[in-house]
């Protein structure tokens, strides 16, 4: 991923889905091996006037008999009939069907880029001046919870310009869910009883072009806590850069069931000026010490985090508190490359790229400490405020 400053940043292959996909293509023309309706088989000439193919190809709509394809497709795979399969199948049965064959997994996957069209498009006209639609994808992942659950997403990675620099901007849509075997009346009375439609919200701070980033990582490893997935909430505005790209994950299948896609509505943007950015824990915190003065105040053992050599430099590390003692440690990027020992410590992933680099920053919905589980990049020179509460009693 080191580019120079005007080079463009290939985002079709930034997911393993992405590469599997382009894999396959360049292995086999597996999208022509689809079920289709070979107009062809009812002439006995070639077809070339378009018009008469259009009429040929609507008549062989009615005839089953003439729908083709090759080894491991079957008719219900047509393109037509295709997306609503795929909506009736919609969540891990329909992650199953990826799992079939590389045809079932290029089919199935152009077939859900058909379907979300409509999101992208919407994104684009909305937001074209200001975030440039690159690339979109689907993407899955399972959700830890007591039984096994799956959440689908349709990421949009968008190139952030500088329409907005030094500026906060909100990007939101509105979106409603599907409701089963619902007839017209149910429906009516659902939405009279349910007027307002959810809503996902992201919000990142935009600064001028290699500007050096600021921003706060908080790891909770209190006693009191259990058994939990122990990653570092990260600040929830994301910084950026102009001529970074962000990625806007829309949430269209989770817990709740299954997001119409027809109700999912853009806002316009929102803009608002620029915040000084500091984490929560910090308006409970006045004094912080050294860990020589602190420690022999405080009965937990502790020591300085410098784990992330050479890829992050330790700065600096003081603490503060009671009974929760609070490290705060000022960590810079500088040697390139992934961070060993970050996804052990911090439960996420980071790379740290070249200073002239353009990077992909996912944005997370405002409201929540964690939302998807992705590889965190950042530059050379930008600074990370490492926060670890460690102690508290046991309940």
């Amino acid at each position: 991923m080191g580019v120079g400053p005007s080079s463009a940043i290939d985002v079709r292959v930034t997911d393993r889905k992405s590469l599997i996909k382009e894999l396959c293509l360049r292995r086999r023309d597996y999208e022509s091996m689809q079920h289709s309706y070979k107009v062809e088989e009812i002439t006995s000439y070639p077809v070339t006037n378009r018009r008469a193919a259009a009429v040929l190809q609507k008549a062989a709509e009615r005839s089953p008999d003439i729908c083709r394809g090759d080894e491991n497709s079957l008719p219900f795979m047509e393109g037509s009939i295709l997306p609503i399969v795929t909506a009736f199948l919609f969540g891990g049965s329909l992650i199953r069907c990826f799992e079939v064959c590389p045809l079932w997994f290029v089919v199935y996957y152009k077939t859900l880029d058909k379907i979300f069209a409509q999101i992208d498009m919407g994104f684009k006209s909305y937001y074209g001046p200001s975030l440039q639609l690159e690339y979109a994808r689907t993407d899955w992942s399972p959700v830890h919870v007591a039984e096994a659950g799956i959440r689908i997403d349709r990421i949009l990675i968008a190139r952030v310009t500088n329409l907005h620099e030094n500026k906060c901007t909100k990007v939101s849509y509105t979106y409603g869910y599907k409701t089963n075997d619902a007839t017209a009346q149910q429906i009516e009375q659902y939405e009279r009883e349910n007027p307002e439609p959810y809503e996902c919200s992201f919000k990142f701070d935009t600064y001028k072009r290699g500007r050096p980033r600021n921003f706060w990582i908080h790891k909770d490893i209190c006693r009191f806590h259990g058994d939990e997935t122990r990653v570092a909430a990260t600040q929830n505005i994301t910084p950026v850069c102009v001529n970074d790209r962000i990625e806007i994950a829309v949430n269209l299948f989770n817990a709740m069931g299954l997001v119409d896609v027809n109700q999912v509505r853009w806002n316009p943007m929102e803009v608002y000026p620029l915040q000084s950015r500091e984490c929560p824990i910090e308006q409970e915190l006045f004094d912080w010490y050294d860990l020589d003065s602190f420690q022999s105040q405080s009965v937990e053992r502790l020591q300085i985090p410098d784990f992330f050599a050479p890829q992050m430099v330790h700065t600096s590390t003081e603490y503060a508190g009671i009974d929760v003692a609070v490290s705060r440690t000022k960590l810079r990027a500088e040697a390139q490359g992934i961070v060993p020992q970050a996804d052990r410590i911090l439960g996420s992933r980071f790379e740290v790229l070249p200073r002239s680099s353009p990077i992909i920053l996912p944005l997370k919905r405002v409201g929540l400490q964690h939302d998807r589980f992705t590889k965190i990049q950042i530059r050379q020179g930008d600074a990370i405020h490492l926060y670890i509460s460690q102690g508290g009693k046991m309940t």
